[in-house]
């Protein structure tokens, strides 16, 4: 059996100063996802995980939904079952269509397992406080249920997954779920909620990570999906990479130097290009600021981000010594 995991696709989210931007941002997500559902198709996939944030809020515009829903129904008329929980940003509920009574299609807006041909699924909805108490539930949902793998899909934060240029590292005090007093039976756990893919707790946890970059923080992270293959007694999982949207980031020390504004203007390009330009080390003067507004204009540069905005901030660097992107593809027995 073959599985494709995603997660994260913020369906209705868009960045920019300009409708144009807007558009271009907003556009990148959909594009992605017709990617998704070509690979599903041509590689032969059995079914479609989605790991939470299908949305990018609670209550998406009516267009939004029409849109994203129609997708999934493509998905479904290609005999591909289609599996998606609510995260955070859905406000751990998923807006009501009537694609959740398609016999392939799955909407985990409250605990479910889900029988498949070669394994079973579990999935909840994003909890917010305690997410730990959800691993006795799974547990009795398991109960004696030995005949095939078993796993888990999610939107939560798990004790030691990373984030952003340096690699922040999540701890129990940041209400992560600790998996070494948690699920039994459990071969595989599929999260969303960081956007960094990466395996945790030797490949107990993976985060596909989202299709399409949402943040700079998510600069040097190439971005994909999961396929998971299931073999008579093992798993094997490998990440595959999508062609990101072009992103920049500029970032310059300038404690002890004025600002070289044509210097600036001849490395950052104008258009629909997304950039960040951070200046570090000292706090910028009012002057600054305001020429820096002027010599890139927002309908010139609308996708362009300045920091610090504002003069009483001082940046440190922050992208410097990153951290290489690493996902092997790894084989687990079951």
């Amino acid at each position: 059996m073959r599985l494709l995991a995603i997660a994260d696709t913020h369906f209705g989210f868009e960045s920019g100063k300009s409708a144009e931007a807007r558009k271009f941002t907003y556009e990148s997500m959909f594009n992605k996802f017709e990617e998704i559902i070509a690979i599903a198709k041509k590689q032969k996939v059995d079914a479609i995980l989605h790991a939470g944030d299908f949305f990018n809020r609670s209550a998406p515009r009516k267009k939004v939904l029409k849109r994203s829903y129609e997708l999934v129904e493509r998905i479904l008329l290609e005999d591909i079952d289609f599996l998606v929980i609510p995260g955070n940003h859905e406000r751990a509920k998923l807006p009501e269509s009537l694609l959740s009574f398609h016999k392939k299609s799955h909407f985990f807006n409250k605990l479910l397992k889900v029988d498949l041909d070669q394994c079973s699924i579990v999935g909840f909805p994003f909890i917010r406080n305690d997410p730990q108490s959800v691993a006795e539930k799974i547990n009795k949902l398991l109960l004696a249920e030995h005949k095939k793998p078993n796993i888990v899909l999610c939107h939560q934060l798990f004790e030691g997954a990373t984030f952003g240029p340096h690699q922040f590292v999540f701890r129990k005090n940041h209400g992560t779920i600790n998996i070494t007093a948690a699920f039994e039976d459990v071969s595989l756990i599929i999260s969303g909620h960081i956007h960094r893919a990466q395996i945790l707790f030797d490949g107990l946890v993976v985060y596909p990570g989202s299709i399409e970059r949402t943040s700079f923080l998510e600069f040097i992270e190439p971005k994909g999906y999961l396929m998971i293959d299931i073999e008579s007694n093992f798993i094997k999982v490998e990440f595959h990479t999508l062609t990101s949207l072009p992103m920049s980031v500029i970032e310059l020390p300038v404690r002890n130097i004025d600002l070289d504004y044509d210097s600036l203007l001849s490395a950052i390009k104008p258009g629909l290009h997304r950039t960040l330009l951070r200046l570090t080390g000292r706090k910028l003067t009012t002057a600054e600021i305001e020429n820096l507004r002027n010599f890139f204009p927002a309908n010139e540069y609308p996708l362009l981000v300045v920091s610090p905005r504002l003069s009483e901030f001082s940046l440190k660097p922050l992208y410097t010594n990153n951290v290489p992107f690493d996902f092997p593809p790894f084989v687990k027995k079951y």
